[in-house]
Formats: structure tokens, C-alpha cells, sequence
């Protein structure tokens, strides 16, 4: 008889750990649930500002190179334009890199 209450606190032991291990897994798994959550946001966020300032850059390129939009500018400015005279362009032989690389050697 000495052996069922023996054989019967080692049940109640092992279920002891179970729970304790069953609940230590749930606690680590909510720990790391929540991790990849603030991961997952922080990268959300990150993805909005290089969104936002990819728009940006397209709005700026395409402003910046758009012969409409140079054309409208200057019509609203009332700016003219002409070719210039031959005495106001300045014709130069060498590319100033030749210059520079002949006065170094």
C-alpha cells in the first residue's frame, strides 16, 4: 500500500510541471507575439515615411525635368527667351579636365 500514495504524488508532481511548462510556453509565445507586433509597426512606419518621400522625389524629378512645367513657369513669370547674339557665347577648345590634367603632368 506503500507504493499508491508514493505512485500517486509522482502523478500529481508530473502534472504540476505539465501546467507549469504548458503555461511558461504560453507566456513566452504572448512575449514574443507582441515583439512582432511592435516589429511589424515600426516597419509599417518606415514603409509610410519611404512612401511619402519617394512622392516626393517623383514630384520634385518630374517638376524638375518636365518641359511643360518649365514652359508654364515662365509664361507666368512672362519670361522671353532668344537665342543669343555670337558675341554673348563663349566658345572654349579644351574641357577644363584636359587643362587641368596637362598642367599636372
Amino acid at each position: 500500500m506503500d507504493k499508491k500514495p508514493n505512485n500517486h504524488c509522482l502523478k500529481i508532481l508530473a502534472a504540476i510541471v505539465m501546467v507549469t511548462f504548458v503555461a511558461l510556453a504560453y507566456v513566452n509565445q504572448q512575449a514574443l507575439m507582441y515583439q512582432m507586433g511592435l516589429k511589424v509597426k515600426q516597419n509599417n512606419d518606415v514603409y509610410t515615411k519611404l512612401v511619402d518621400h519617394n512622392k516626393i522625389l517623383v514630384y520634385n524629378v518630374l517638376n524638375l525635368r518636365s518641359p511643360v512645367a518649365l514652359e508654364r513657369k515662365l509664361l507666368t513669370k512672362e519670361v522671353e527667351l532668344s537665342m543669343p547674339s555670337k558675341w554673348q557665347v563663349v566658345k572654349i577648345d579644351h574641357s577644363p579636365k584636359k587643362i587641368v590634367l596637362k598642367g599636372k603632368i
